[in-house]
């Protein structure tokens, strides 16, 4: 049988490790610490080392992994060595991560802390498993960990490259949430609202599943409706423009993107906000303040987009489309609301 490792010098060893590791995670997940300026850092050569580490931790975390599955498990002196190979690389990551600058794009540091603090986290998991649940029983166990291990790695080398790669792939998570949205509330309308409680929300008495929308809430939601699609038809545009015309051949055109990709987030969980606002029972104040709030994000964005690079002489028709989808439903919505 494997010895119990969660006591005695092993696991001393190991919560050590674990410990050094958590500090480093700490480190990155800190958005207070600065990056470390450098003039001759560039991006090629910055994946080139971040690749190289990231299998780096990915062998260091395997051998560990092997080592513990078998009889006898290390000594203490192994280990160490061990744990040596494992925290060397996990601080040779956080190393590289800190030459990353702003300056060449928040979304993209954001994806790339992201994605380094999955790599250590997993690293983390494989140390404590064996130590608390070390033994013959668990070896299995051990190989599903160096698994996990790898999947937090791969995460890095499917990170997006560039700004731009990193706006695009945040652009398109929020159009997925805005389209359902639209898809969801669409559906809906075509029936009188009730039921919707049962996506998720539990009820015991089933008294909100009998709430509906009278044909007078259906009328009023229209217009909201509506701006929800004029926030889809922003997206197909973003995406279209920024696909074809996103640069980030300068720290203006990276700013640019980051603007883009904050004002759009906005809107989208405003969307979501509003969902939530158009079902019955119906609160026609919080519904005209939700809509009203959507369209101003709508016209910042909108905005955005034209004094930026993104949006060439073509597209400028689009956008105008957009503004007056936006301006002709609060209209309507006014209007609907007078007649109340």
């Amino acid at each position: 049988m494997m010895a119990d490792l969660s006591k005695g010098p092993l696991a001393n060893i190991l919560q050590n490790s674990i410990e050094n590791i958590l500090s480093a995670e700490q480190q990155v997940q800190d958005k207070d610490v600065a990056p470390r300026e450098n003039d001759d850092f560039a991006l090629d050569k910055f994946w080139q080392d971040m690749n190289v580490i990231t299998q780096k931790l990915s062998f260091e975390c395997t051998k560990v992994g092997i080592c513990f599955t078998k009889s006898p498990v290390p000594t203490p002196s192994e280990t160490s060595s061990l744990m040596t190979g494992v925290e060397g690389a996990v601080l040779a990551m956080v190393s590289v991560y800190f030459r990353l600058s702003p300056k060449y794009g928040s979304v993209l540091r954001s994806n790339v802390r992201h994605a380094v603090v999955r790599a250590i986290q997993a690293a983390r998991n494989l140390l404590k498993v064996i130590k608390d649940e070390g033994g013959e029983a668990v070896a299995e166990r051990y190989h599903h960990s160096t698994g996990i291990v790898w999947q937090g790695c791969g995460s890095l080398e499917v990170c997006p490259r560039d700004n731009k790669a990193a706006v695009l792939k945040e652009l398109r998570g929020q159009n997925s949430l805005v389209s359902d949205a639209f898809t969801e509330i669409s559906e809906a309308m075509e029936g009188d609202g009730s039921g919707w409680n049962c996506m998720g929300v539990d009820s015991d008495d089933g008294m909100e599943e009998d709430e509906k929308w009278t044909n007078e809430d259906k009328d009023l939601i229209g217009p909201s409706v509506n701006l929800i699609k004029a926030a889809k038809i922003l997206y197909k545009r973003v995406l279209a423009a920024v696909e074809k015309n996103g640069s980030c051949t300068g720290e203006d055109k990276v700013k640019e993107l980051d603007q883009l990709y904050e004002d759009c987030n906005l809107v989208s969980r405003t969307v979501d906000t509003l969902i939530l606002e158009l079902y019955p029972p119906l609160n026609v104040s919080s519904m005209e303040e939700q809509s009203h709030y959507l369209a101003n994000l709508l016209r910042t964005a909108l905005k955005t987009c034209i004094h930026s690079h993104i949006v060439s002489e073509a597209e400028q028709p689009h956008i105008e489309f957009v503004y007056k989808a936006i301006d002709h439903n609060l209209d309507r919505m006014k209007e609907k609301l007078s007649e109340k």
